[in-house]
């Protein structure tokens, strides 16, 4: 049973997305068995990926299955249909994009999420996916240390949240530490402050919540994305908004570990 103080769970995949086979129906069940009463589907539209088709959907046909899945679970479970955008900065066309694909549907809550960050290789710019393991040689590898990563990660953060206004939440900001080789230091907040620091205020005067992201209490890295000092941060400079999600792809990761959560505040910002 989910913590009674948390009654949705507004980051979950399903089959719509590339690295999730779930069935809506199955995640719907898990939710209810958690005793919660609200789930938001947010599958990937991940705009910059070099492989095509990869973290996308067709929004039609993802309105169409889910709208009969919400009409399905009604009296039952609160069904939302979200999406979470993955973005990438410096680059007009995918933010024309993110902007007429936020605009052009009607979602009723949008994660703007940092997957992808910039490296340079024989001479180009590349993006590159820590959660992929051939770009994971590209990303980590690739910088001196993890401080040096990091500090390009939430300079990337930063920058999507400064270049785009199409999403409601700010997903996982740390995200990039949950797929960091074992072998290396974990990434110190201290070193970091001030960057994360100007995220936070950037966020608040922009009216854009912070998202509690369990994903990492069962992928590893067991804190929550952001750490729960980045939370409290967040909240010492006067941030109200925050939003609650798993990030589960699997049936069972719904609503993972909103019991072991301090109580920050409500359970979701729209």
């Amino acid at each position: 049973m989910g913590n009674s103080r948390l009654t949705g769970d507004f980051h979950t995949h399903c089959r719509f997305s590339t690295d999730s086979d779930a069935a809506p129906e199955a995640m719907c069940e898990a939710a209810i068995a958690r005793g919660l009463t609200e789930i938001c589907f947010t599958d990937h539209q991940d705009l910059g990926f070099a492989e095509p088709g990869w973290f996308r959907f067709d929004p039609d046909a993802y309105f169409k299955e889910l709208e009969a899945v919400k009409r399905a679970y009604a009296g039952r479970l609160k069904v939302h249909i979200g999406v979470e955008l993955g973005l990438v900065p410096d680059d007009p066309r995918l933010a024309r994009e993110a902007e007429a694909l936020a605009r052009d549907y009607p979602w009723e809550f949008i994660i703007g999420s940092t997957h992808l960050i910039p490296v340079w290789i024989g001479g180009r710019k590349y993006y590159a996916d820590p959660a992929d393991p051939r770009d994971s040689a590209r990303s980590w590898r690739h910088f001196p240390s993890v401080r040096a990563l990091m500090t390009v990660y939430f300079e990337t953060v930063l920058k999507n949240l400064e270049q785009f206004d199409c999403f409601h939440t700010l997903g996982h900001i740390d995200y990039m530490c949950r797929y960091q080789p074992g072998t290396l230091q974990p990434y110190r907040y201290e070193e970091h402050a001030e960057q994360i620091d100007r995220i936070l205020r950037t966020a608040i005067a922009k009216g854009v919540a912070v998202e509690v992201n369990t994903g990492g209490l069962y992928k590893g890295t067991g804190n929550t994305n952001p750490e729960e000092r980045i939370i409290r941060r967040y909240l010492e400079l006067g941030g109200k908004r925050l939003s609650y999600g798993s990030d589960a792809h699997r049936p069972e990761h719904v609503g993972y570990g909103f019991e072991r959560l301090p109580d920050y505040g409500r359970s979701r910002s729209g």
